[in-house]
């Protein structure tokens, strides 16, 4: 199972990285609010890669998907408090959203697997 999150996390960290590569070239012709990047990239990221997960596990997607994104999180939130980011409400709703989109793709990617089988 170890293998399976190290996998994702993987993904997730590619996927982010590729993510601000193309959204910064498409920034330089056609000027998208850094508020929509900042929240668009993880959320894209985090869905595709525990949409990956979720194909892995054999029962209760929604439960991997919701401890793969409170990882991301908990790192998340440290690296908040190291930097002395306030905790504001939009933030709150940000990483709620976040917690949300890894259940949903944990379950899709559980529901993918299904149907091929």
């Amino acid at each position: 199972m170890l293998k399976n999150y190290l996998k994702s996390y993987l993904y997730l960290f590619s996927i982010i990285l590729v993510l601000t590569i193309i959204l910064s070239l498409i920034n330089y012709y056609i000027t998208i609010p850094t508020k929509i990047i900042k929240l668009l990239i993880p959320i894209i990221s985090i869905f595709i890669s525990s949409t990956i997960l979720g194909k892995n596990v054999k029962e209760k997607a929604y439960l991997e998907g919701l401890k793969f994104t409170s990882i991301y999180l908990f790192l998340s939130i440290i690296i908040s408090i190291i930097t002395k980011n306030p905790f504001t409400l939009k933030l709150i709703i940000s990483y709620l959203s976040l917690l949300l989109s890894g259940i949903i793709g944990s379950m899709l990617g559980i529901n993918i697997k299904k149907n091929h089988n």
